[in-house]
């Protein structure tokens, strides 16, 4: 299946897009603009913003006509949440819209709800029936859709009949390809995604199954979410991206980063080449040992091809142990890479897991600074992960899987969390990580 963005054509034997995403208020219109220029110039090939009500639907069309009358052509993809009458707007306005199920017509509150058969079904009419306007406008613009499914944001109908799984992820999407299909409209792409790069990929790939078997396959757009900054970010990004790619899954990838959005960009890039380049020595051994030896002095392009290939390999035969070869590179700097790898993939915990959003326009404080802060106070205990998110619309829920993690809120505030559970009002962010201190310090000692 060929699903047609602005100019952008996806799947079959289309090239692999990029993308990426704003961080600035979309109701900042030249703000927004001059940071799409800065993504376009860096290579991104489709640009999402955030849209979390009407308001910014206005500032969307001004800043497409701005871009547009400068010449520049991206495909524009707005991101909606929990407002359908808002997603409806922006269809008639940019070349696609993203929705997320969980939070967009069903809700997540964290709790279980068992329902019969006939309501369960009756359930999924009622998300279908609503969902029809948006295809209909869809239709009438030539809008695309992206069906994303989070990890962290399933709704609790699905939680309660699947289980927070990758199944249930791919049972969460399963539902939108049929509604899809009553409607006709096959203008759509899938995501799956997850802070946890094996439940990305094993959603993914049930994804594709279910829609082989069922005769329509539509495009995937694959991605690690909230996979954090620097090294561990391009890393876990790219064993879970790599993994799929050269699966020969995957028509459009985002790496996202917790740094400016265009610097994800030229990473991303490296990955769209993966089938140009293969490490010279790739040896798997029978005891679960996976040998790569990758003599390249490009320090980016040794992280982006050396984690692919691992992330390939341990989705194939789940490893037990990886060793890394370059001569352009210590063993020390082979080592290191080579702990950045185990713990992505989550074979070795090594040190702290911090997942963290790439923040977007919903964010309210200065997440970029916030997570170094935490990594400086936080780093070297392997049994710890902490969640560092710009929001609440998926902060709790995909940051579920950390042990404890501060959100945003509003006028550069957030609160502390434990798991999903909420342990504090909004605190300046000094103050929430001395809070977050006291806890978390009584913690390490059973870790």
């Amino acid at each position: 299946m060929k699903v047609q963005i602005g100019d952008i054509c996806l799947g079959d034997d289309c090239p692999i897009v990029v993308q990426s995403m704003t961080n600035t208020f979309t109701s900042d219109v030249e703000a927004s603009v001059a940071q799409v220029k800065r993504m376009v110039a860096a290579g991104c090939e489709m640009i999402r913003l955030t849209v979390p009500s009407m308001k910014e639907v206005d500032a969307l069309r001004e800043i497409k006509s701005r871009l547009r009358t400068e010449g520049i052509e991206v495909p524009l993809i707005a991101d909606v949440h929990f407002l359908p009458n808002v997603a409806e707007a922006c269809a008639a306005v940019v070349e696609k819209v993203r929705v997320n199920p969980g939070n967009f017509v069903d809700k997540r509150s964290f709790r279980q709800i068992d329902l019969s058969e006939t309501e369960y079904a009756a359930a999924v009419d009622a998300m279908a029936q609503r969902a029809k306007p948006l295809f209909d406008i869809c239709k009438q613009h030539g809008t695309a859709l992206r069906i994303g499914i989070n990890h962290g944001s399933l709704c609790d109908r699905i939680v309660s009949r699947y289980g927070n799984t990758p199944y249930a992820m791919a049972m969460s999407a399963m539902e939108w390809v049929g509604i899809c299909q009553r409607y006709d409209f096959h203008n759509v792409v899938f995501s799956m995604k997850s802070s946890n790069v094996n439940v990305m990929t094993d959603a993914t790939m049930q994804l594709l199954k279910m829609m082989k078997e069922s005769g329509t396959v539509y495009p995937l757009h694959v991605g690690v979410t909230e996979a954090g900054a620097g090294d561990e970010g391009r890393v876990k990004s790219a064993a879970g991206i790599g993994a799929l790619l050269l699966h020969g899954i995957g028509s459009t990838i985002r790496v996202s980063l917790t740094e400016p959005p265009e610097n994800e960009v030229p990473f991303a890039r490296l990955l769209t080449r993966l089938n140009d380049e293969k490490p010279s020595v790739y040896t798997s051994i029978s005891d679960g040992c996976l040998t790569i030896r990758y003599d390249v002095k490009d320090r980016q392009k040794w992280l982006a091809v050396t984690a692919a290939f691992a992330g390939y390999e341990h989705f194939n035969h789940r490893l037990k142990d990886i060793v890394i070869e370059n001569k352009y590179y210590s063993l020390d700097e082979c080592k290191y890479l080579s702990n950045l790898i185990l713990q992505a993939c989550r074979i070795k915990m090594t040190q702290t897991e911090f997942i963290s959003c790439p923040s977007c326009g919903r964010t309210q404080y200065d997440i970029q600074s916030t997570l170094e802060k935490v990594k400086q106070r936080f780093s070297g205990y392997p049994n710890l992960k902490i969640g560092v998110m710009g929001c609440v619309v998926n902060g709790p829920g995909e940051m579920a899987d950390a042990d404890f993690g501060i959100v945003g809120c509003t006028h550069g505030k957030v609160s502390v969390y434990r798991q999903k559970e909420r342990l504090t009002p909004p605190l300046e962010v000094d103050e929430a990580l001395d809070y977050l201190q006291q806890l978390i310090t009584p913690t390490l000692q059973t870790l």
